[in-house]
């Protein structure tokens, strides 16, 4: 038999879908690490999720992201904790807008006429660190009955680091597309 041209382009797009997600769910095998002022940990699944928008767009971004949802039902794919502790939990804010980052980060890059790096890291990181902690440190005050100030300001602790994540994400998502 042999696969057509839209069939090798459709399994080519579940490979890297499911190359990302696999990913993703590795980033989850490193332990969290606590805060103790605050009751979210510091992952490094975020930067997985980052790079789902960048390397595989929106939609398939997505895809990839829903697909840790489905893995994490039947097996431990989150930092630390099951699917429904991270899902209705302290940190479901922050997990809850890993679904929609894909799709944000890639529709901020092809917005940008000229996209240096510049450019880029920015759009990654409004997205992928900004709108990520701002979404889970509203969820983390509702949830916990915190004003919504402190808890803000309690998320500045992820700011370094989730900008650290920013500059790997487009460091290899720029070595990934050179290579192509």
């Amino acid at each position: 038999m042999f696969m057509t041209r839209s069939t090798s382009i459709t399994a080519i797009r579940l490979t890297k879908i499911a190359l990302i997600t696999a990913v993703v769910v590795v980033l989850g095998f490193l332990p969290p690490i606590p805060l103790g002022f605050i009751p979210v940990p510091i992952v490094l699944q975020n930067l997985g999720v980052m790079l789902a928008g960048v390397i595989l767009g929106a939609k398939d971004g997505t895809i990839s992201i829903l697909l840790l949802f489905l893995i994490g039902i039947i097996l431990p794919a989150f930092s630390g904790a099951n699917t429904q502790g991270v899902l209705v939990g302290p940190t479901a804010g922050y997990v809850i807008a890993w679904l929609f980052v894909p799709a944000l980060i890639a529709l901020g890059l092809a917005k940008l006429p000229k996209q240096s790096a510049t450019f880029q890291f920015v759009v990654i990181w409004l997205f992928g660190v900004l709108f990520i902690d701002a979404f889970g440190a509203i969820y983390l005050a509702v949830y916990s009955h915190m004003p919504i100030l402190k808890s803000l300001l309690a998320n500045l602790a992820f700011i370094p680091g989730d900008t650290l994540k920013a500059i790997i994400t487009l460091i290899v998502a720029n070595r990934l597309t050179k290579l192509k």
